[in-house]
Order: structure tokens, then sequence, then C-alpha cells
């Protein structure tokens, strides 16, 4: 905790190294309006942008499952506690002229694991308040659901699975 009490970024797993990945649970409704809205903007760039960012995508959630972000303390930090109960962190990533943001919890129940909540397009602070809000619902609402459902899939989708997820239609 920082010394004021409050989190930072740097207390998220995504910010303490481990040897082996964290698991990212996939839990995002991929037909909320927030999440098509970015896909179909990932969809529309040329082949060569859309591969380039979705590589970029995917190394900022390997990095941040094998802990290694840093949290700058600055407008660019690509990691920000956004939400303490539940506690949801935001990753963020400058996208050509778009501002992503990808929300997730780290669960005790689930030590390993980083469960992946909510992503869109960063359009506005009154926008972006919604965005968390329905975050943060997601999260509690599916808590139950997402523990049992993470303990039977062991395997459960890697972070590379869930930046590919991204180009499916």
């Amino acid at each position: 905790m920082s010394a004021r009490g409050r989190r930072s970024g740097s207390d998220s797993r995504c910010c303490q190294p481990t040897e082996f990945a964290l698991r990212w649970i996939d839990y995002i409704d991929d037909s909320h309006e927030a999440v098509v809205e970015l896909e179909t903007w990932l969809e529309g760039l040329t082949p060569f942008a859309r591969n380039h960012e979705l590589g970029r995508i995917d190394d900022l959630l390997e990095s941040a499952s094998f802990g290694e972000l840093e949290d700058s303390g600055d407008a660019v930090t690509p990691i920000k506690p956004i939400r303490m109960d539940p506690e949801i962190f935001e990753i963020r990533h400058t996208a050509l002229s778009k501002k992503l943001r990808f929300y997730h919890g780290e669960p005790a129940e689930l030590a390993t694991s980083l469960v992946s909540v909510h992503r869109h397009i960063k359009v506005g602070d009154e926008h972006q308040e919604s965005q968390i809000e329905f975050a943060a619902d997601r999260y509690t609402n599916g808590r139950d659901a997402l523990w049992s459902l993470a303990e039977a899939n062991e395997a459960g989708p890697s972070e590379g699975e869930v930046a590919e997820s991204l180009e499916q239609p």
C-alpha cells in the first residue's frame, strides 16, 4: 500500500515478478456495446496495423501475467487500481489515437489467476466511469460461478488467447 493508505498499481500481481505466468480467466461479456466497439475498431484497421496492435496488446497482457508491469505513478502508467470494493485494476494501452482499457480482478481465492472482466476504448471520463461500474458489477455478479468454473477448468485461457479473442468477429 502507498503511504496514504491507498493502493497503487504496484500492489497488483501484474507488478510482482513470477517465474510462471499467472493464468488469465476470461469473464468478458463479448456482446457488451463497448467491447463490440473496441473489436469493430480493431477490425477496421489495415491488416498490418491490426496485427501490430494485437501483438502489442498480447505483449502487454503477457508482461502483466509474468508480473513485469511497473506503476510509474503518472498519466502513462500501464496499470492502475481503479476500484477498492471489489478491487479492480486497469491495464492501459494506447493504440494509435485510441486509449484502450482492460479491467481485471485478482481474487485471493485464485492466487495464480487474473480475472479479466471488461475492456473498452476510453472516450471520456463519464463514459469511463460507467465502464468501471460495469466491470465491478461483472466481477461481483460472476464471482461464485467464476470461481467454480476456474477450479473445474485448470487450463483456462492463456494471456495470448485473451488478446486473440479481440480478433474474432
